[in-house]
């Protein structure tokens, strides 16, 4: 088992929340907490990065929807990038994947290279 550890930080898209380690029913808990501690004004994004995500149960799965329930409520959007492939089948088995934005890199949508970041999303 891998701990859960969830760093924030502020971009120009909004909220980014890198989460690394195992996320399940014993700590789904802080991916909720983080979403809704965070700053996120309207019309910006909840980045949800998950490329360090080892392992996800129904819980993880639940606190993402919570999340993005969070985003939507204060006016915003929220995006998941880097979804490690089972987790990403995961979502598609329970067509959550529609409810989703989900993207493969979260490079330009935090304004790192290339051009996208103020407001973001848009996809090409």
């Amino acid at each position: 088992m891998k701990p859960l550890t969830i760093t924030a930080s502020h971009v120009p898209a909004g909220l980014a929340l890198e989460v690394a380690g195992d996320l399940d029913y014993t700590n789904a808990q802080e991916l909720r907490h983080a979403a809704q501690d965070g700053d996120l004004p309207p019309g910006r994004f909840l980045v949800v990065d998950l490329s360090e995500l080892a392992f996800c149960d129904s819980s993880g799965i639940t606190a993402l929807i919570a999340a993005h329930h969070h985003a939507v409520a204060a006016g915003a959007g929220m995006v998941l990038v880097a979804v490690p492939a089972r987790t990403r089948r995961l979502l598609h088995m329970t067509g959550l994947d529609q409810m989703f934005d989900i993207r493969d890199d979260a490079a330009s949508l935090l304004g790192r290279r290339g051009r996208p970041a103020p407001g973001a999303p848009p996809r090409s």
